[in-house]
């Protein structure tokens, strides 16, 4: 699976059109699948990476967020890169970004009660009257494809209070509360950022039940990556996913992006969807660049502690980088693609201390997209000596 984008693309609309022409080069070079970036507008229009969702159902055909296109180009061509890619012999999995929205199009007040960012069990005071961009009309778009116009009652939580903007709190929205069955990072793990989408909410539900239906049918991809599985319901990623495998009558294939080093919590994904969607080996990765940045102090013999490949091989898929991994990122575990280091390891055949010497080398593609794969694809020009 090569991840065909990285976070600091130029925001020249030329990506698709990139895909079109490079997907049989792609195709020969080795790589069966494609992860593809969000297509849709967000609140960022031409400048947004598509992780800021304004609009699920603008794929770059409506002037919205002062641009027609996305970062990435057209829906005309990002259709026609996906038939590209797919002509080519090669699988297209889209990123899904379901738990947050951002950039409403008008204030709307209603009560809340501010949380402690930290620690999601704790309120920091009484509920009160705020402010926030909540309410999504579409202007652009207006009613085609969906009549659904998006109000505070959407959301459990959000972030921003234009009658207190210096406040540094959530604001859980009066009658909601946070989604059981999520990671337990920070108390509850449900609310990433902008404004949290209440999946509880059977508008909600029923929008993002069709969107998922009008996506497949006009796009045609694969399957798809799930962003932040950490931060939504494990159980409503199953619901989604069996909906649309049973309206396509197609094995749609799914991967969440589940960042977390505790396994319990990646076995309780796992138990939870019912071994229907695999996730990254986010621990590996760590462990990669743990080794990249440590060199002969790292000991290759612990690469696979602690890493789902070594619990559940079957649930893993491995991966080098991403986006998030990138410098300046949100997650500090960069591997190293250049130089040469020395590891410690241990002789598969008799337990003796060996150094083994690798000069690493990244994956050439056609494009600047960021491989995603087995740590193995990671280096070459080993040689092992003993001491």
């Amino acid at each position: 699976m090569l991840q065909y984008f990285h976070w600091y693309l130029p925001n020249d609309g030329g990506w698709w059109n990139n895909l079109a022409d490079e997907a049989k080069a792609l195709a020969a070079a080795g790589f069966t699948s494609l992860w593809l970036p969000p297509a849709y507008k967000g609140a960022g229009g031409g400048y947004d990476s598509g992780y800021g969702v304004y609009d699920h159902f603008d794929l770059g055909e409506f002037d919205q967020r002062g641009t027609v296109r996305t970062k990435y180009g057209t829906k005309d061509e990002y259709l026609r890169a996906i038939k590209a890619a797919q002509a080519a012999g090669l699988q297209v999995y889209a990123d899904i970004v379901m738990n947050h929205k951002i950039g409403g199009d008008h204030e709307e007040e209603f009560e809340a009660t501010p949380i402690d960012p930290d620690d999601r069990t704790k309120a920091l005071g009484e509920p009160r009257t705020i402010r926030a961009w909540t309410h999504f009309t579409f202007p652009g778009r207006g009613d085609k494809y969906s009549t659904l116009k998006w109000h505070w009652w959407h959301f459990n939580a959000v972030d921003t209070n234009a009658n207190e903007p210096d406040e540094n709190v959530i604001y859980l929205i009066e009658g909601k509360r946070f989604q059981d069955d999520v990671d337990l990072d920070k108390g509850n793990a449900d609310y990433l950022l902008g404004n949290n989408v209440d999946i509880n909410s059977e508008d909600v539900r029923k929008e993002l039940f069709y969107w998922g239906e009008w996506y497949v049918e006009t796009t045609g991809v694969d399957g798809f990556r799930f962003d932040a599985a950490k931060h939504v319901r494990a159980g409503f990623f199953l619901d989604w996913l069996e909906h649309l495998r049973h309206y396509t009558g197609s094995e749609l294939f799914a991967l969440g992006e589940y960042w977390s080093y505790e396994q319990a919590a990646l076995d309780h994904f796992i138990e939870r969807t019912e071994r229907k969607i695999r996730l990254y080996d986010t621990k590996l990765q760590d462990n990669l660049s743990q080794a990249s940045k440590h060199g002969s102090d790292f000991d290759l013999s612990t690469i696979f502690d602690g890493t789902l490949v070594q619990a559940d091989p079957e649930m893993a898929v491995t991966l080098v980088t991403s986006h998030d991994t990138q410098p300046l990122r949100t997650i500090n575990a960069v591997v190293s693609s250049r130089g040469s280091h020395r590891w410690r390891t241990r002789s598969p055949c008799c337990g003796a201390a060996v150094t083994r010497w690798c000069s690493s080398a990244t994956i050439t593609a056609p494009s600047t997209a960021t491989p995603v794969t087995t740590a193995t694809s990671t280096t070459s020009s080993c040689r092992v000596t003993a001491g």
